[in-house]
């Protein structure tokens, strides 16, 4: 089975689909757009997404669904838990700039606010992660999950820093 997922490597997307179907092949996609519109050209593509979440809502992407005119076959609740992830060695009194995608932001926004981060707003999680590691930038972290850490080399300075 073939699963298209919006974001890259590391997501949250990915690794629900590798949850729910260990022998996938994941498609990697930049926008719900893309990954949409691979399931409707070609039938052995699924779609993951995510449709809503206990902290912002809706994601607002059903649209999508009447647009492409598709089914939905499965649902699942995956849990989120965000990280704080910045470059080896980093300490988080040093970290002045957090990166994730708004939907991860917002659900970190207390997490934020007490260490008095500036938000920067970025197309994914993963990706954010990704950007931290590849332009080694210090003083600076992004939100998303373990296996962006591990996939990335970055570390963790704190686990689950979403809103309860």
């Amino acid at each position: 089975m073939k699963i298209a997922y919006q974001g890259i490597e590391g997501s949250y997307s990915e690794s629900c689909s590798k949850d729910m179907y260990p022998d996938c092949k994941t498609i990697p996609c930049k926008t719900f757009d893309d990954v949409f519109k691979k399931a409707s050209e070609d039938e052995e593509v699924r779609a993951i997404i995510p449709e809503s979440n206990r902290t912002t809502g809706n994601i607002g992407v059903e649209y999508l669904i009447f647009k492409y005119r598709l089914n939905i076959y499965k649902e699942k609740f995956y849990p989120i838990n965000h990280h704080l992830l910045a470059l080896p060695g980093t300490k988080i009194k040093d970290i002045k700039n957090v990166y994730s995608h708004a939907q991860g932001l917002s659900q970190c926004s207390n997490f934020i606010k007490k260490n008095n981060f500036i938000e920067n707003v970025r197309a994914d999680t993963a990706g954010s992660a990704k950007y931290i590691s590849e332009n080694k930038i210090k003083g600076e972290a992004a939100i998303a999950s373990k296996e962006s850490a591990k996939i990335y080399n970055l570390d963790i300075l704190t686990s689950n820093i979403q809103d309860e």
